[in-house]
């Protein structure tokens, strides 16, 4: 029974990540159309931190510092987009 205890936290864990990175893509797009980008990549950074392999979190990421001029960090957020679709 102690085995099953941690797997169960862990896919519960797992669960909320998904839900909270969803809170913060759906918050950080809010931010996008207030104009408000600094804020909203602060929202799509903490979706990613919460589940890393989520390409829309990068993907969203990238067109906000496109958007502001930031060249280098969308392009590389966009192949961090790309990479993460492929391994799907």
């Amino acid at each position: 029974m102690k085995k099953i205890i941690p797997y169960i936290i862990s896919l519960r864990q797992l669960e909320l990540n998904k839900i909270d990175k969803l809170y913060y893509n759906i918050e950080g797009v809010k931010k996008v159309d207030k104009g408000k980008f600094n804020e909203a990549i602060k929202y799509f950074t903490k979706a990613i931190e919460l589940e890393p392999k989520d390409a829309t979190s990068y993907f969203n990421r990238a067109t906000v510092k496109m958007n502001i001029g930031d060249l280098i960090g969308a392009s590389s957020d966009f192949k961090l987009s790309e990479r993460c679709q492929l391994s799907i």
